[in-house]
C-alpha cells in the first residue's frame, strides 16, 4: 500500500533524519511507513516483504541497509531475540512507545511488551554492584507465559 501522506510518527522520524544531515530516500521512507503501520513485531525479512509490496523498485539489500542506518541513528529500535530474527520498531510510533522491553514465551514464542521501568530496580542493582549498564530494550527476556504454564500444568 503506497502512502500519500506521512503520519506524525513518520514525519518526526523524517525530521530527525534531516536534523542529522541524512538523506530521506524512498527506501528509508518506505521502511518507516512499514514500521509505523505494523501492529506487531517485525523482523527484517517481514519489513523487506512489506516494502516490496509498497515500493516494488526498492531492492531488499537496500531495505536491510536502511534498517541498519536507521537503527544506528536511533530512529528505529531493534531487539535481539534468542533463537530467532532480530525484531524492529519505529521508536516514535504510538504503537511501539519508547521505553519498553520485550518478553518472549519460550513455549509459544509470543511477545509481550512491558514498560522498561519495571526493570529499573534490576538495572540499578547491576549498576551499583557490577558497574554494568543494562539496555533493557535491546534484548528479549525469555520465560513461559501464563497460558502455556496453565496448559502444561
Amino acid at each position: 500500500m503506497r502512502h500519500t501522506e506521512d503520519s506524525a510518527a513518520v514525519t518526526e522520524a523524517l525530521d530527525l533524519l534531516r536534523e542529522k544531515g541524512e538523506r530521506v530516500t524512498a527506501a528509508r521512507r518506505a521502511v518507516l511507513h512499514v514500521l509505523d503501520d505494523a501492529s506487531g513485531h517485525l523482523c527484517a525479512e517481514d519489513i523487506a516483504t512489506r516494502v516490496d509490496e509498497a515500493e516494488p523498485g526498492v531492492h531488499r539489500a537496500t531495505v536491510y541497509r536502511s534498517l541498519q542506518s536507521l537503527a544506528e541513528l536511533g530512529i528505529v529500535a531493534h531487539t535481539h531475540v534468542p533463537g530467532s530474527a532480530t525484531i524492529y520498531h519505529l521508536r516514535h510510533s504510538p504503537g511501539a512507545p519508547t521505553g519498553h522491553a520485550h518478553l518472549q514465551c519460550s513455549t509459544c514464542e509470543r511477545f509481550f511488551d512491558i514498560p522498561s521501568d519495571w526493570l529499573t530496580p534490576l538495572g540499578d542493582r547491576m549498576r551499583e554492584e557490577l558497574g554494568f549498564e543494562l539496555e533493557a530494550q535491546h534484548a528479549a527476556l525469555l520465560g513461559t507465559c501464563a497460558q502455556c504454564r496453565a496448559a502444561a500444568g
